[in-house]
C-alpha cells in the first residue's frame, strides 16, 4: 500500500507536462484577476480625476451657478482677489 502510494506521487510530480498545463491555467486566472481590478478601479479613478477637473476650471457639475461664476478663474470666489 505504501509502495503503491509512493509511486503514485513520484509519478505525479515528475508528469511536466500537466504541470505546464497547469501553470499556463494559473498564469490566465492571475491575469484575468488583474485585468478586472484594473479595470474596477479605472473606473473609479477616471471619475476621481473629472471631479478634480471640473472643480479646478471652477465648473459647478450640478448645473448651477458655481463659486466662480463660470468664469473659469478659481480666485474669483475669494473676496478681494476676484478681479485678478
Amino acid at each position: 500500500m505504501t509502495t503503491k502510494l509512493t509511486n503514485s506521487i513520484r509519478k505525479f510530480h515528475s508528469d511536466e507536462e500537466g504541470l505546464e498545463a497547469l501553470q499556463v491555467v494559473m498564469i490566465i486566472a492571475i491575469a484575468a484577476m488583474v485585468m478586472i481590478a484594473c479595470a474596477t478601479l479605472g473606473k473609479t479613478a477616471v471619475g476621481w480625476m473629472q471631479g478634480k477637473w471640473t472643480t479646478l476650471q471652477g465648473i459647478d457639475p450640478s448645473g448651477g451657478a458655481g463659486g466662480t461664476g463660470g468664469t473659469g478663474n478659481p480666485l474669483s470666489g475669494i473676496p478681494g482677489l476676484g478681479g485678478l
